[in-house]
């Protein structure tokens, strides 16, 4: 636990620096390149966090309230514009277009030529950031 503790005071220097806001692109960039070599070790977080953790919960929860109601607005408008790709209702245009897309089909060629696949292959790490129950 000491050697987190050191290494959160030197680290917390930088955060002490940082005039960044919480929630903008910019601190969420800062904080990704400052601590985005991870340690697989466990930390207790400071328990005034749990307001914090408790209110994503409710965010979480309202976005997936907002996303039913907002697909069940988007199915009555296709619905409505059937096969058309434009429509108008007042000033609004919507559109239901149809997209086309190519990829590669990583599993067949993996199967077909396994030997020139991973020479094309591009390797990241990123932090994934999760909130457990």
């Amino acid at each position: 636990m000491k050697r987190f503790v050191d290494i959160f005071k030197s680290n917390n220097k930088d955060l002490n620096n940082c005039q960044l806001p919480f929630g903008s692109d910019d601190c969420g960039k800062f904080l990704r390149q400052t601590y985005k070599n991870s340690i697989n070790e466990t930390i207790i977080l400071d328990e005034s966090l749990y307001e914090c953790i408790e209110e994503y919960d409710e965010i979480l929860s309202s976005i997936s309230k907002l996303e039913s109601q907002k697909k069940v607005i988007e199915h009555k408008i296709q619905s409505n514009l059937r096969e058309y790709e434009i429509g108008f209702c007042k000033e609004r245009k919507i559109t239901w277009k149809s997209v086309t897309k190519t990829s590669v089909d990583t599993k067949k060629l993996r199967e077909d030529l396994p030997d020139i696949v991973d020479g094309y292959l591009k390797t990241t790490t990123s932090r994934v950031f999760r909130i457990g129950r």
